[in-house]
């Protein structure tokens, strides 16, 4: 883009716009301008209506503070009423296994007597074995015999059993 230049290094003549009075062309004016000078009370004075409409903002801030502090407030007393509701919810909870857990040890203690064990296996047909009938079978000597390494000798088992 290309544009004029905002000042020139050199002189110019200002282009004439329109005619301008010469210091002669006001000699001709006999009477002065009317100009009235109203004294003001200046800046340190507001009006009325710049109090009330500071007063109104003033009011505003301070409703809306109110609000948002009463917001909170019911946001925070319906929190400690669920908190409440669930916390007595957890606590019931707590109670009910408590007490399955007590009816639960009370079977337990019921189930394994001994006795009221005799008298289901009874009632289902089941009886103790007689002590003469039971077998007895001593397995304390050893059978198995091992070679020089350590590996398992079949000969050697066999003969160990054939001993007796």
């Amino acid at each position: 883009m290309s544009a004029a230049p905002a000042y020139s290094s050199y002189a110019q003549q200002a282009p004439q716009r329109y005619a301008q009075p010469t210091y002669r062309d006001f000699e001709s004016f006999e009477r002065t301008p009317d100009i009235s000078v109203v004294e003001g009370r200046g800046a340190k004075n507001k009006s009325a209506a710049e109090s009330a409409l500071f007063f109104a903002k003033i009011t505003a801030i301070v409703m809306v503070l109110i609000a948002l502090v009463c917001c909170a407030r019911v946001f925070l007393s319906s929190m400690a009423v669920s908190t409440a509701l669930e916390s007595r919810e957890i606590s019931s909870q707590i109670d009910d296994a408590r007490s399955s857990g007590s009816r639960l040890e009370v079977a337990l203690s019921s189930l394994s007597n001994p006795s009221y064990v005799k008298q289901e296996a009874a009632a289902l047909g089941m009886f103790a074995p007689d002590p003469q009938a039971v077998l007895k079978i001593d397995l304390s000597d050893d059978v198995v015999a091992t070679d020089a390494s350590g590996n398992l000798s079949l000969s050697g088992s066999a003969a160990a059993l054939a001993q007796g």
